[in-house]
């Protein structure tokens, strides 16, 4: 499957993490305030992984969205910073939209808005973690890197919501950053055929959750 790629850019599946980005209630319930076409099952299928991440003792990080309704808050994006100021109720600190979707954490496991919004991780587990990021990309001022090379990560695993918005600036930047990349399609939300032609062109595996197990199992 990745026989084209060079030898720096192959994925390891040994040494890969599996980062799950804004699959939050807000983002992907039926009828919330930013649903996204596809989200729900792209939840699902996350969750999946997950589960058998947990299974292969492999890292997971859940990196989420957290807004707060303050007038001149830096903390959500331009482009929605009125509306929110304005009283829309999207992935506010402390409230039920803005944790993660059941689907893809251990259950009882709740966010701490407050404590996330300092820019600390939420330790779920030894080999789990929840994270806090302020724009589309999920290295934008986070501590995503240095959590991954004190892990020594080289292949980040991509799944999540949207594809157009964070899940591809998430890629690129890991690309950036010299991390081997792999998108689960069946696992991210809005993911079409020009986006993948896109990210076979930077060499970022693009496959199946199935395919990604079968990778992960055999090495």
């Amino acid at each position: 499957m990745f026989s084209h790629f060079s030898k720096y850019t192959v994925p390891e599946p040994q040494k890969s993490a599996l980062i799950t980005i804004d699959l939050q209630n807000d983002f992907v319930r039926s009828g919330a305030p930013a649903e996204g076409e596809g989200a729900a099952a792209a939840a699902v299928k996350t969750g999946e992984m997950a589960a058998y991440y947990r299974k292969m003792g492999l890292p997971i990080i859940h990196v989420v969205r957290i807004y707060t309704p303050e007038k001149g808050t830096t903390q959500v994006d331009a482009c929605r910073r009125e509306a929110v100021e304005g009283g829309a109720q999207l992935v506010l600190v402390g409230t039920e939209g803005m944790q993660p979707v059941s689907e893809i954490i251990p259950e009882g496991v709740v966010a701490d808005g407050n404590l996330l919004l300092t820019g600390a991780a939420q330790k779920i587990s030894e080999k789990e973690q929840l994270l806090y990021k302020p724009r589309w990309g999920c290295f934008y001022e986070t501590q995503l890197h240095a959590m991954l090379q004190l892990l020594n990560i080289s292949t980040v695993v991509i799944a999540g919501t949207w594809f157009a918005n964070c899940v591809r600036t998430t890629i690129y930047e890991a690309t950036a950053r010299d991390y081997r990349t792999v998108a689960l399609r069946d696992a991210i939300a809005g993911i079409h055929a020009s986006g993948e032609a896109d990210l076979k062109k930077i060499q970022c595996g693009v496959c199946s959750c199935e395919e990604w197990k079968a990778q992960v199992a055999s090495k």
